[in-house]
């Protein structure tokens, strides 16, 4: 049965976000990561590429520069202050080596020590098409139990202490396996405005929309002109495809039974 997703009662109120693209936590996670600050979260967030090509007739330089600058400004708009930002370049992950990622994750997460972890479900990869999305799930599941070992990331004993997250919600383009749930419609506006942020990335969408619908024999030069004077448009149109957030929840009922029995207060 599916739960409601409720925000943990803690006093180590830090949480961690994994991402892939800059738009990644505004559509996927952005209502959980709004309730989280809202209660006084402090939460981080590692993007892993410099979504080079993620833009509609710009070259690389112009798109990195863009959408950096709108990733930013989203994260300003929810209370985020900064980001961890990993530039490697996008779309190409598939190339790269997921223990070299996972030990640059393992290395932030020592450091930031976070609570909480949310990032793509890597048993969710049935229904995703982003190679850059299943390789920051692997990383990511993968860096929240050997952060914990000493002898991680490269057989010595590490000078920075192991730390191990408690709680994990993974989210999806579909979860495979749904255990909680979060209403939209608290948070909805001030999504929308979040996702209205990222404007080179949803110009991108419209324009993956217009190839579509060109092969079919029609144009979309109205959807585009709008969204070109108003991006907050077809940012209510995505938020309006759905009015949950699903997460697969791996929480903190183990260790809870553990220092129930056998806990000591330091």
């Amino acid at each position: 049965m599916k739960q409601k997703l409720e925000i943990p009662l803690v006093i180590e109120k830090t949480g961690l976000v994994v991402i892939a693209h800059a738009d990644d936590l505004a559509l996927f996670c952005g209502a959980a990561v709004i309730a989280l600050i809202d209660q006084g979260w402090k939460i981080h967030v590692i993007r892993v590429t410099d979504d080079r090509w993620d833009s509609w007739g710009l070259d690389e330089e112009e798109t990195i520069k863009r959408n950096r600058a709108e990733f930013e400004s989203a994260l300003k708009q929810i209370g985020i202050e900064t980001f961890h930002d990993f530039q490697i370049p996008t779309d190409q992950l598939a190339d790269y080596s997921e223990v070299k990622l996972r030990n640059r994750i393992v290395g932030l997460m020592r450091d930031i020590r976070p609570y909480l972890v949310l990032t793509f479900d890597p048993d969710s990869v049935k229904f995703e098409d982003n190679e850059d999305h299943r390789l920051v799930a692997r990383a990511t599941t993968e860096a929240c139990w050997t952060s914990g070992f000493d002898k991680h990331p490269d057989g010595k004993v590490d000078q920075l202490k192991p730390h191990l997250p408690i709680e994990r919600w993974y989210f999806g383009r579909t979860v495979v396996d749904v255990t909680h749930q979060l209403a939209l419609t608290p948070y909805r506006e001030r999504l929308i405005d979040v996702i209205a942020e990222h404007r080179t990335m949803l110009l991108n969408m419209v324009s993956q929309l217009e190839i579509k619908a060109k092969f079919l024999g029609f144009q979309l030069e109205r959807l585009r002109s709008e969204v070109e004077n108003n991006s907050r448009l077809f940012a209510q149109l995505i938020v309006d495809t759905k009015d949950i957030e699903n997460y697969r929840v791996v929480d903190s009922k183990d260790i809870k039974e553990i220092i129930e029995r056998f806990g000591e207060k330091l």
